[in-house]
């Protein structure tokens, strides 16, 4: 079997190009993505697809990097195809950002990738992987740490990210390197060279050059097919766990602007499954690169107690409150509160992103209403001028319905209100006290009474502040 024949077997098998598609090809200029170019240029007129090249030069090997963009770009150009390309400082990245040339080269080509398929409309990326780079990718997982969804390698497809309708395909994931190479020389196509592939100073390099072919000297040929056959079955059984991960995940997942999670719910799972399901939760919402000391972590929180917390990479959080696991993110971490502001009656203000209101209305008809962003309030109790603020030491106030003067502290605690949100919750005051814990409830001073004669209304638009 040729590579043309075995691409479109695997294409075919795994469902991964529809006829007419719009796609985005990612080359690098070397082999395998010049191969699967031309592969799929040939394929184009008959499948009627629609093909952009795509090259991201990393600027890591100065003109060596520029000759493979201009080689793809040349190449596209002989092709007929539209190409697209972007220049990345990943050194000046790593410098900035920490982390390994390796990673930051997969992230921002990952990046880069999306921007330019979003740029053509195109629904599906396909990259350059073939079999070799499979079983490379599980021993190298297997020496460094994994678990089985770690184990199944490559896959043949999978979504660009979490909820995002761009595929990214491997056609060539079941055709080896040698076939790769057979085919480019018997259509006498070139390819760039990349001079890093021989540099062991990276694993992988070592693993490609040293491991493998000794592994093969020593236990004989197949250690290649025996790694592939073990990636194809961690495969099926991951897509398992995954399924029932994210069942539990849809039971679990509370009502909040990032992530929240039913610590009860959790618990009764299964460990195991729990863990993945926490797992894949955190890196949906942008939690990524966890270790394996972070899973080992997360497999304790569906039992923490409230106020128990895991750093994650990225600067997030996992916190345990009040029943509830909650992913907090660096920006809710670092966001100052707002200054004082004065709202007038009538008129509205904006805090901290949260619009709140006030003005005349007429006397409800129900006064148990369950909105707790709309509030009506006796207006002739009311010792203006309104003030907007966040909460203070010593704060009290006498919560609607509640029989005497509370802690606001207290209250927040028990209304299982976040400890990073408290500072907040916008606290509408007059000249006598706080009037209303915006969101939450309202002050037994300035309720609507059967005397009650003119009515403000207190509205407050806000996008998250009320979940948790």
């Amino acid at each position: 079997m040729n590579l043309v024949q075995r691409t479109t077997e695997t294409i075919g098998k795994h469902g991964l190009i529809a006829p007419g598609a719009r796609m985005l090809v990612a080359v690098s200029g070397g082999a395998d993505s010049v191969a699967l170019l031309r592969l799929l240029n040939d394929l184009r007129p008959a499948w009627r697809l629609v093909l952009t090249a795509a090259h991201l030069n990393h600027c890591t090997r100065g003109a060596e990097s520029d000759g493979d963009e201009q080689f793809v770009r040349e190449l596209a150009e002989q092709l007929g195809l539209r190409c697209i390309s972007e220049r990345v400082d990943i050194p000046a990245a790593v410098a900035a950002e920490g982390g390994s040339l390796e990673e930051a080269a997969r992230r921002e080509r990952y990046a880069f990738l999306g921007r330019a398929a979003a740029a053509v409309n195109a629904g599906v990326i396909a990259t350059g992987h073939n079999r070799n780079d499979q079983a490379e990718t599980v021993l190298q997982r297997v020496l460094t740490g994994t678990g089985l969804r770690g184990l199944h390698g490559i896959p043949p497809a999978r979504p660009l990210a979490a909820g995002s309708s761009v595929s990214v395909v491997r056609p060539l994931i079941e055709a080896g390197r040698s076939e790769v190479l057979e085919y480019l020389s018997s259509i006498g196509q070139e390819f760039r060279t990349d001079s890093s592939n021989s540099d062991t100073a990276y694993l992988r390099n070592r693993l490609r050059h040293g491991v493998l072919p000794e592994l093969e000297r020593q236990a004989g040929p197949g250690v290649e097919d025996a790694l592939i056959r073990l990636a194809e079955t961690a495969r099926k059984q991951y897509n398992v766990i995954e399924t029932l991960a994210r069942d539990l995940i849809a039971r679990a997942r509370l009502p909040d602007d990032c992530l929240a999670l039913d610590q009860a719910l959790l618990a009764g799972a299964h460990p195991e499954l729990a863990t993945e399901a926490i797992r894949l939760a955190l890196e949906d919402a942008g939690a990524r690169r966890l270790s394996y000391d972070h899973c080992r972590s997360l497999a304790a929180m569906p039992q923490a107690e409230t106020g128990a917390e895991l750093s994650l990479p990225g600067g997030f959080l996992l916190r345990a409150e009040y029943g509830t696991l909650r992913l907090v993110r660096p920006a809710d971490l670092l966001r100052e509160p707002p200054h004082d502001m004065t709202m007038p009656v009538p008129g509205a203000v904006v805090y901290d992103g949260i619009s709140l209101s006030a003005g005349p209305a007429p006397r409800p008809a129900d006064l148990k209403c369950a909105d707790r962003m709309v509030e009506t309030l006796d207006a002739d109790v009311l010792r203006p001028p309104l003030t907007v603020r966040r909460r203070r030491p010593g704060d009290r106030f006498h919560p609607l319905g509640s029989t005497g003067s509370r802690k606001l502290h207290d209250f927040f605690i028990d209304e299982k209100v976040p400890a990073f949100r408290r500072d907040h919750v916008p606290i509408v005051c007059d000249r006598a006290g706080i009037v209303w814990v915006a969101g939450y409830r309202l002050d037994h001073r300035v309720r609507i009474t059967d005397s009650t004669r003119r009515v403000v209304e207190l509205r407050m638009d806000s996008k998250g502040e009320r979940n948790g």
